[in-house]
């Protein structure tokens, strides 16, 4: 025998009321909660209209406008966001300008002009003395950052695409001068030119090939027919 519990069991109701099925609501759940939360905040603005003081007003204006005495800051010309504020200036015209952005410094601009005026120079000229120290004076740099700027760096000289490649990519190269420019875009053109010419001569092939097979099959149907007659 086990034990009973000493709670009477609830009873839920079996049989829905008759309003229930009568009463068609016209309001979803979500527009019933938005209806609440819109009364929540009536009742709030409610209140704080109950709490404000209704002569406020009245004394405000009572007071009359108020009167700011007006600040003086002394510039002192040591003062070192002064310099950082004249430096940024000073950059910023420089900029404008052209060339340098500081004395030590070389704007982007200018840096790619330099790379681009190396790739349309003859082969050696850009050695020559004359040429380096005109580079120099226009650039507003010095030899031994010359020397590394076209050592390491270099802008892309894009080739023509490949004829053989589906997406059409240009390939990118590095080049010294105008003669290795053209040279490096004559050998692209000659690898398309020997693509479209295997693909020509391959074409060349299969209608041989094609034709070949339609004339023998005319000898055949021809013997056949010989055949037929003796």
């Amino acid at each position: 025998m086990g034990a009973q519990t000493s709670k009477v069991a609830r009873k839920l109701p079996t049989k829905a009321r008759p309003e229930t099925l009568h009463n068609i609501p016209n309001e979803s759940p979500s527009t019933l909660g938005s209806m609440a939360n819109a009364a929540s905040e009536i009742k709030t603005d409610f209140i704080e209209q109950e709490s404000r003081d209704p002569q406020l007003h009245e004394n405000l204006k009572s007071l009359g406008p108020v009167t700011i005495q007006p600040t003086i800051t002394k510039m002192r010309p040591s003062d070192t966001m002064l310099k950082i504020m004249k430096q940024r200036k000073e950059a910023e015209e420089n900029e404008l300008r052209g060339h340098t952005v500081t004395e030590n410094n070389m704007s982007i601009d200018s840096l790619f002009t330099l790379l681009e005026q190396r790739k349309r120079l003859q082969p050696g000229e850009i050695d020559k003395p004359e040429t380096r120290q005109a580079i120099l004076q226009k650039y507003k740099i010095d030899e031994p950052t010359l020397s590394t700027l076209l050592k390491y760096y270099n802008t892309m000289a894009i080739m023509p695409p490949a004829i053989d490649d589906k997406e059409e990519r240009r390939m990118s190269v590095w080049v010294t001068d105008k003669v290795d420019w053209e040279n490096q875009v004559r050998l692209v053109d000659q690898r398309n030119q020997a693509i479209k010419k295997a693909r020509q001569e391959a074409l060349k092939d299969n209608n041989r090939a094609k034709k070949g097979k339609e004339d023998s099959k005319e000898d055949q149907a021809l013997k056949d027919l010989f055949d037929e007659s003796y």
